[in-house]
């Protein structure tokens, strides 16, 4: 009985519910959208970095991330990454060898880090070579082949087939200087890599330096799961106890604090929604209590008792917040799966977004168990708001309330 009266009431004056309504529906729909816009952000960084950059996984020597000394570095490397490769859950082992120099051409130079990897395996553990805009990666042919990025490409008005010379500190302490050609340029997400990380052949790097064959600055392993980072980085610490065992994490501490950041800038946002939809609960149903003034005390005094009375005003605010609920959810659904396919493409501030490490192309994306606690959300709000009316139209005098027109 109450809970149809409770019904019907939402609906006497219907323009008055339907603004409430859409008003819940678009703010559930403009935080929920928002979240997810800031975790495809998130996600597309940490993806990016992962699978590009630092693999799930790097194992060094010790100190060796200080000064990039190649004297600090895994002699039995080889050794290693076989051990590695058949661990469970190990998707791709590659090791590298890094170190600084400077990069030069006719027109300007800049530093860099040279990275010497295996092909073969490095393709195991990075997306590389998706990330090309012109050329290709590098192959087997012509020796001291080297791979660039688009910003360091632009600022040494270099292209493909140009010739980089390349400064470089050999494992005896010497300087030595190496011409590479460019056979590939690519563009990440992150202007700082474009610009500062370029790719060699681990083999030439090796020749021109003079680097211990066998040996590696380091070994970056990519999972299959993201999840079991830490339990892996646990068995490799009790594998190799001499060796310096960092997940990505610990490698991108900025990326954590980013992401970590955007996940309390993104809750806090929708908090003020849910904040703002509270009130504007309370001050709808208000209204209702005091239009249905003389209606209420005329329940009162025919015998409805004041637990009943409350009952129906929190009914009457759940019904309208649960209606506004399930729209906006509806609404989030289909937008984020729209945009989460299609993507968002944010080109006009690419150089803004790419300098902070994030992709022009923002793809939303929402695990579909948020929607269900949302809407509890919704509801439990939508409850406490409820309890300020009912309590005011519980306390009405009913021989006034039945005098007022």
């Amino acid at each position: 009985m109450i809970v149809s009266i409770a019904w019907r009431n939402v609906w006497r004056n219907k323009v008055r519910s339907l603004v409430v309504i859409a008003a819940i529906a678009l703010g559930l729909w403009g935080g929920i959208f928002s979240y997810a816009f800031m975790q495809g952000m998130t996600g597309q960084q940490t993806y990016s970095s992962i699978h590009t950059e630092t693999g799930h996984l790097q194992l060094n020597s010790p100190k060796f991330l200080l000064n990039y000394d190649l004297h600090v570095n895994v002699a039995n490397a080889d050794e290693v990454q076989k051990e590695i490769a058949t661990m469970p859950g190990v998707l791709g082992v590659s090791s590298s060898i890094q170190l600084t120099s400077i990069a030069s051409t006719a027109y300007a130079s800049a530093g860099t880090m040279v990275t010497g990897v295996d092909t073969a395996n490095f393709r195991t553990v990075s997306e590389l070579d998706k990330y090309l805009v012109k050329g290709d990666f590098l192959g087997r042919g012509r020796s001291n082949q080297v791979l660039i990025g688009q910003q360091l490409a632009e600022k040494l008005h270099a292209g493909i087939h140009s010739r980089l010379v390349f400064t470089l500190q050999s494992y005896s302490g010497e300087i030595t200087y190496s011409a590479f050609k460019v056979v590939g340029i690519y563009k990440l997400h992150n202007s700082e890599f474009n610009e500062r990380m370029v790719f060699v052949r681990k083999s030439d790097l090796q020749k021109i330096i003079g680097f211990p064959a066998g040996s590696a600055s380091a070994i970056n392993v990519l999972l299959d799961n993201d999840e079991a980072t830490a339990v892996t980085e646990a068995e490799l610490k009790n594998k190799f106890p001499e060796l310096q065992v960092q997940s990505w994490q610990e490698l991108s501490p900025m990326l954590q604090l980013m992401s970590g950041t955007i996940d309390q800038m993104s809750f806090i946002f929708v908090f003020i929604i849910l904040l703002a939809l509270a009130f504007g609960i309370v001050n709808t149903m208000l209204m209702a209590v005091m239009d249905r003034t003389r209606e209420l005390g005329v329940l009162l005094c025919i015998g409805m008792n004041r637990a009943k009375v409350f009952r129906m005003i929190v009914l009457e605010t759940i019904f309208l917040s649960f209606t506004g609920a399930v729209v906006g959810l509806l609404l989030s659904i289909v937008t984020v799966s729209y945009f989460g396919t299609r993507g968002i493409d944010l080109s006009l501030i690419a150089d803004g977004i790419n300098a902070l490490g994030f992709s022009s192309h923002v793809y939303p994306k929402l695990d579909f168990g948020f929607y269900p606690k949302f809407a509890a959300m919704v509801i439990i709000i939508s409850l406490f708001s409820s309890f300020f009316p009912a309590r005011r139209a519980t306390r009405l005098n009913p021989a006034e309330a039945v005098r007022q027109e």
